[in-house]
């Protein structure tokens, strides 16, 4: 298995704890757009929407280094 790809695969696997951790969306209550993207390529790993009135709290992962909010401009 190539470098890279063993990257990519941790990458994901870690944002799916993260995933797993988000209160689902009930499609109708306000809501945020949570988007992954890889930090070193910048590609779009996925995004998810989660209720607004709630704040997570992940726990921290081994490896990643920062979480930032993106605010929508639309």
């Amino acid at each position: 298995m190539s470098a890279e790809r063993e990257r990519l695969q941790l990458l994901q696997a870690t944002v799916q704890q993260i995933v797993d951790s988000l209160p689902a969306w009930d499609g109708e209550s306000p809501s945020v757009l949570v988007s992954f993207a890889d930090p070193v390529t910048r590609q779009r790993l996925g995004h998810w929407r989660t209720p607004a009135d709630v704040q997570p709290q992940p726990q921290p992962q081994p490896g990643v280094r920062h979480l930032r909010l993106v605010r929508d401009a639309s």
